[in-house]
């Protein structure tokens, strides 16, 4: 289909399809994708050599786009390999760890070019070559329809506009130039309205089936994921909710200290929305981590890192001294080793418990330094009404006085009176909208959605907090003796109170602060109430105090997975290996197609695979061009002698088999008959072979025979449809008339 008509709306198509890619980066991405979709479309119409181009053609668009002017010395390119390979490893790590939309980043570009470049060269061959433009039409909507799922049709709009006009048109236009037409002068062909009505459909109806939601998903987690098969990447960033799903019986730290503590990590400050982040910086002033006025008690602790490898210096809160002699203190009071301390490390900590009152807790009012303002008590711009909502329910039925009672309020809300429940099979599948349902209708999770609820809501209330990263006290193996495993990580908040400092909330059912930790402003006892206005309604919906989980033991490893442990391990593998495994699939496909097809061994089969491998080689050879083969004129003798004399081999074993397939057609003995075509098929197919491998194995790879064979299967349905739709008309007609 050489139109400009049809050409028109499949480059419109392609264009659509390779910006829709653009919806997994916040952006930025565009150019590059609209170029490679380009190039796709270039190669595509290049006649008999564009599959040979298409890979020489998608590497060297991939490699000057991303990474500029391609080297000219043996030593640049070794570098430039060199570097492709630690961004391609890169971007695993980011699809395994990050929510899409990404941030723009060479080894994405990297792998999402070359699978652009594929998908629409593949789509546009298939209407201007093999004349199928269902196929293009097909391939390209599914791959919008795959695109919207993983991004929940974020951005998608736009480009599946553009695909659906360009797409029926297509069809539409394409079969109108075939000569496919109704019966009484209609313009435009049944089976080509039908076929643009089917594939619209499956497009349009491809997110919301059954199996999209698990077959298909974006990365869930909200921070980078920690590894927990052998040893276990502990950072402040870390996703404690994989060592719940996999990893929470695998023993990280031994810790020897007097007093059972929480084990600080470091602190998040900043969410975007999605997911928190740490914006700590050298000498920054994160507010007064620990008021002189406030009295201290000194713990000493031995930690001794078992299954792990860290940068962080775990302690009790606050470490003021430490053994390892390049650490380094961050200005919010956690500790970094310059070194990542490896299985079988150790290290000592002092740490000054930080022990205020109540009342001096009561009284530190609200005076921020404005550098605390600006980074504690930021939120993001589209933050979901449901945090407003609950900021105010909260404003109302307690009406808290102080910041202090204002954190007490939250923590007992989300711990108590709000109705919410540790699960730690809770599976939010969207990321960006985990905090709305989770203050919502599902009101269930685990200590990620507890911490994150808590920080901000209490930023909305106008009270500066961070989310803090490490771990409980872990089982006692002996005497002052803690082994911290998977199941013992946790998140937990902090808030900032003037001329105090950084005091700790666990707002988690089933967890609280160490006495230790709070021994002069303790939690109040679910039915105290005494810190509650006077002003605020009567609260509602209390619940009895047996709704807390029964011990600590169960929930202890609490963390931020949104999903079961069965389906965060499927996702974490599946997101790393998805651009490998659709780029494998399509180079695998067609030989396995071809395979398949001749697995039969009728002599209809053989003689189509023997033509289809001459076909496909046409492209790589000179000579004659395959449409003038693809002659419905041509007997099956002058077929094969004139695609063997294009290919350049020897012409006798395909005449030969020629005459063998045309003696079986009418052979009484069809089993004889098989037999000697049989023999036949493997004599030409040994001198097929003897084609140079490069051209084997490209030809292999050539999908120009199934193309082919899939069209004359579409025309003939075309034609079986179009018969079948006359037959109902006349018999709706005799009907009538009857009547």
């Amino acid at each position: 289909m050489d139109g400009w008509k049809v050409r028109l709306p499949l480059y419109a198509a392609g264009l659509a399809t390779g910006g829709a890619f653009g919806v997994l980066f916040t952006g930025g991405a565009l150019p590059y994708l609209l170029g490679a979709a380009l190039v796709a479309l270039l190669v595509g119409s290049a006649g008999v050599y564009r599959f040979l181009l298409l890979f020489p053609a998608a590497a060297l668009y991939t490699l000057v786009a991303v990474y500029g002017a391609p080297p000219v010395s043996l030593s640049g390119w070794r570098r430039l390999f060199e570097r492709v390979g630690q961004d391609v490893y890169e971007a695993a790590a980011i699809t395994y760890a990050t929510p899409v939309p990404y941030e723009v980043h060479p080894g994405l570009l990297a792998v999402l070019i070359p699978i652009v470049v594929i998908v629409v060269t593949f789509a546009t061959s298939a209407t201007i070559y093999e004349e199928s433009p269902v196929v293009s039409v097909a391939v390209l909507g599914l791959t919008i329809g795959t695109l919207s799922t993983i991004s929940f049709e974020d951005g998608i709009g736009p480009f599946f506009a553009l695909f659906l006009v360009s797409g029926v048109a297509l069809l539409l236009l394409a079969g109108d130039r075939a000569g496919v037409r109704a019966r009484r002068g209609e313009r435009f062909a049944p089976a080509a309205a039908v076929a643009a009505a089917l594939v619209t459909g499956l497009v349009l109806a491809l997110p919301a089936v059954p199996f999209a939601e698990e077959a298909i998903r974006p990365a869930q987690i909200d921070w980078t994921r920690i590894g927990t098969v052998g040893t276990s990447r502990l950072a402040v960033q870390a996703d404690v909710g994989d060592y719940l799903t996999g990893g929470r019986d695998a023993e990280l730290m031994r810790v020897r200290s007097s007093e059972p503590l929480l084990w600080r990590g470091g602190t998040l400050d900043h969410f975007d929305g999605v997911r928190w982040s740490s914006t700590v910086e050298p000498g920054e002033d994160d507010g007064e981590e620990v008021s002189a006025d406030v009295p201290t008690r000194k713990v000493e602790q031995r930690v001794e890192v078992l299954e792990a490898e860290t940068s962080l210096l775990f302690g009790g809160y606050r470490v003021s001294n430490v053994s390892v002699p390049d650490a380094t203190e961050r200005s919010d009071g956690s500790w970094t080793s310059a070194r990542p301390l490896t299985e079988n490390s150790s290290y000592r900590v002092l740490s000054r418990i930080p022990q205020p009152s109540a009342a001096q807790l009561g009284a530190a009012g609200a005076a921020y330094p404005a550098l605390v303002q600006e980074k504690f008590l930021q939120l993001p711009e589209d933050r979901p009404e449901a945090l407003r909502e609950t900021a105010r329910e909260i404003q109302a039925e307690y009406a808290p006085q102080t910041p202090y009672d204002t954190a007490r309020a939250i923590e007992r809300y989300l711990n108590y009176d709000g109705g919410f429940t540790y699960n730690i099979g809770a599976d939010y599948t969207r990321a960006d909208k985990a905090i709305e349902e989770f203050l919502g209708d599902e009101r269930e999770g685990f200590c990620t959605q507890f911490a994150t609820s808590m920080a901000l809501l209490s930023r909305e209330l106008g009270v500066p907090s961070r989310v803090v990263y490490g771990a409980t006290t872990g089982r006692e193996r002996g005497p002052d003796e803690y082994v911290v495993t998977g199941r013992n990580m946790h998140t937990w908040v902090e808030v900032y109170f003037p001329g105090v400092g950084w005091y700790p909330f666990d707002p988690t059912p089933g967890f609280s602060v160490p006495s230790v930790m709070e021994e002069n402003a303790p939690r109040p006892e679910m039915n105290d109430l005494s810190y509650v206005s006077s002003e605020a309604p009567a609260l509602k919906g209390q619940q009895s105090t047996e709704s807390a989980p029964e011990s600590v033991e169960t929930p202890a490893g609490n963390g931020s997975a949104l999903s079961t442990g069965e389906a965060s391990a499927w996702t974490r593998y599946a997101y790393v290996l998805l651009p490998i495994l659709l780029l494998s699939l399509l180079l695998a496909a067609v030989p396995l197609a071809k395979r398949a097809l001749v697995s039969r061994g009728r002599p209809e089969d053989l003689y189509r695979d023997l033509t289809g491998r001459l076909r496909d080689v046409l492209p790589l050879a000179s000579g004659a061009g395959s449409k003038v083969a693809d002659s419905p004129a041509l007997t099956p003798t002058e077929r094969l002698l004139l695609l063997a004399g294009a290919a350049g081999i020897d012409a006798n074993p395909f005449r030969e088999f020629a005459r063998a397939y045309s003696e079986s057609l009418y052979a009484p003995d069809a089993v004889a008959s098989r037999s000697g075509t049989a023999r036949a098929y493997h004599e030409a197919l040994r001198e097929y072979e003897k084609l140079p491998g490069w051209k084997c194995i490209l030809g292999a790879a050539n999908p120009a025979s199934l193309l082919l064979r899939a069209r004359r299967r579409l025309v003939a349905y075309k034609g079986w449809l179009g018969k079948a739709l006359r037959a109902k008309i006349k018999a709706l007609k005799r009907f009538r008339g009857g009547r």
